[in-house]
């Protein structure tokens, strides 16, 4: 059955439907859990379903592959989304799909101007997204083509899967990564800001200079104003309070000596009213003394130092400097001051900062160091382990005297490590060890990938395998062991497999055979989902040619027969 999560959901492309592409006007294909296969003669149309999957993972949209130049031509693929998978944080990361979405559609559209158009559920989206997809979702290999399961990248992760503690480490390792690089970050940030920092503390402690030396004192600014007001109008003041003191306090008929008169006049006479009055004429009595006595000491203050005026002059325009540079009113300016002197403060921490972050940096680093070592160590452990098994897989393909070793060396300090991992293969006895993704493709890699895909089945998340005829080179032995190896994936991963092989395809849980139609004159490829009888048909014309003999036929209900029982263990 097909692998699934915790939660038991199932991910796999359920429907691949094609328009107008090459010898296809229209054809949609279905299908399921396990081993899927096509068949179909020489040039049935198999390769190019071989590139329109391939199309669905951002391979370019060539327009020589349109049929109808006056019609658009589409590709589109359903996929089922497991909802706690790493295809569906991807997705929803991007806001591509909801938390309670179960299904991916991929539709590829190149419209009659030739423009090509891609979409990820109804959101339009480049190539090289649908290529980052891919690595989630779906790994094809074509026969003289790259294969992502290559892709050295990817070999880290391979390792880390098959063992829980690196898992566990990895996640520690990758916070306390994170943060080093934060904090380096931070350091040269702040040392970046060395030479402009030199230079605002400069400037801030002229600013701070310049308004402590004016000494400012709140409310002074508009005492000195009205000194300065008093001191041009002295003599004018000076008219007016003689005039007041000889109408107020003088000797003849002057306010006080009438008021005195009048408080005379009003004694002795019986009535409430005359003594309220007389009450109102000593208040206003006592009012003018006092007035009297005021203007009096405010006259003897009208007398100034020859230089008084320039003497305030001067201070107003010291006051006024420092307001047009830090504030309106004296309280702004001293506001001012105080936040000045807090950015002192903070640019004197800065080296403080700069230290205790290079403090920081040292200790994560050796954390981090510590931590890589043992992933380091743990790795070489799993190395050697799946170097093992995939030499088991490889003998079961009949390549028992291949080489194969797992590098793990050390690298570029990442997240998860400081290791680059390398796959080294040799094919034959004598030939020295080479990068994996380098050797040339033919037989010998098909069952290298195959194995490799085999001993990864558990570790290996892409959970749709495509692949176009695998088997090309492979007989014999080889080619049962081949077989046994695809229904072994196919009970963990949704594989889809073209193949010319009977033996293989004998073992399909879903089995489409493609054909070429013809009608007035006007010819394309169509695609039949076969029953059991048609199975049988078709797999002895695979077996033996166009003369199907009851022989061949027999033959091939034992072949089914086997293959059943195989499925069944």
């Amino acid at each position: 059955m097909l692998r699934q999560d915790a939660q038991g959901e199932k991910k796999m492309l359920s429907e691949i439907r094609i328009e107008n592409m090459i010898l296809i006007d229209e054809l949609q294909l279905q299908f399921g859990p396990g081993l899927n296969v096509m068949t179909g003669e020489t040039g049935a149309g198999k390769s190019i379903i071989a590139d329109c999957l391939e199309l669905l993972i951002g391979e370019r949209f060539n327009s020589d592959m349109v049929r109808d130049k006056t019609k658009k031509s589409v590709v589109e693929g359903v996929f089922t989304v497991a909802g706690s998978s790493p295809l569906a944080e991807f997705l929803q990361e991007r806001e591509l799909i909801d938390g309670d979405e179960d299904h991916l559609i991929i539709s590829r559209q190149i419209n009659t101007q030739g423009r090509t158009i891609n979409r990820v559920n109804d959101r339009t989206v480049t190539a090289s997204f649908l290529k980052n997809l891919a690595e989630y979702l779906v790994d094809i290999h074509l026969q003289d083509d790259h294969h992502q399961i290559l892709n050295p990248r990817l070999y880290t992760s391979f390792l880390d899967s098959l063992s829980p503690e690196i898992q566990s480490l990895t996640s520690q390792t990758a916070q306390v990564y994170k943060r080093w690089k934060t904090v380096i970050q931070e350091i040269d940030d702040l040392k970046s800001q060395e030479g402009r920092r030199s230079a605002d503390q400069e400037y801030i402690e002229f600013q701070i200079a310049e308004i402590e030396g004016a000494a400012l004192i709140p409310g002074e600014f508009e005492e000195l104003e009205q000194e300065k007001n008093r001191i041009l109008s002295a003599e004018k003041i000076s008219l007016a309070l003689s005039q007041v003191q000889q109408l107020v306090f003088g000797d003849n008929n002057s306010a006080v000596e009438l008021l005195a008169e009048g408080r005379k006049a009003l004694r002795g006479v019986d009535d409430p009213f005359f003594e309220e009055l007389t009450e109102i004429l000593q208040e206003a009595y006592f009012l003018l003394e006092d007035a009297g006595k005021r203007m009096q000491h405010f006259w003897g203050q009208l007398e100034y130092e020859p230089n008084r005026l320039e003497i305030v002059d001067n201070r107003l325009q010291v006051i006024n400097k420092i307001k047009r540079k830090y504030g309106e009113q004296t309280s702004e300016v001293l506001e001012q001051l105080n936040r000045l002197r807090e950015e002192r403060v903070k640019l004197e921490r800065l080296e403080f900062q700069v230290l205790d972050l290079e403090k920081e940096r040292d200790q994560l680093w050796q954390e981090y160091d510590g931590m890589a070592e043992r992933i380091t160590e743990l790795r070489q452990m799993v190395a050697r382990s799946l170097e093992i098994r995939i030499k088991e897989e490889l003998a079961e393909l009949s390549m028992p005297g291949v080489r194969f070793v797992i590098e793990v060396n050390e690298g570029t300090p990442s997240a998860n490590g400081h290791d680059e991992v390398a796959f080294l293969f040799s094919a034959n006895s004598g030939e020295e060890l080479r990068p994996l993704n380098r050797i040339a493709s033919g037989g010998e890699i098909s069952r290298f990938i195959l194995a490799l895909k085999a001993a990864l089945a558990e570790a290996y998340h892409v959970p749709v395998l495509i692949f176009d005829e695998i088997d090309v080179g492979v007989g014999g032995q080889a080619l049962l062991g081949m077989g046994a190896k695809l229904r072994q994936l196919s009970r963990t991963h949704q594989v889809i497999l073209i193949t010319h092989s009977p033996q293989i395809a004998c073992l399909a849980d879903i089995h489409w055979q493609l054909h070429k139609e013809s009608a007035s004159g006007h010819t394309q490829i169509a695609a039949r989902l076969l029953d059991e009888d048609e199975r049988i048909g078709e797999l002895a014309r695979m077996l033996a040619g166009d003369q199907i003999t009851e022989t061949a036929r027999n033959h091939v209900r034992q072949m089914l027969q086997a293959a059943h029982q195989t499925n069944q263990n």
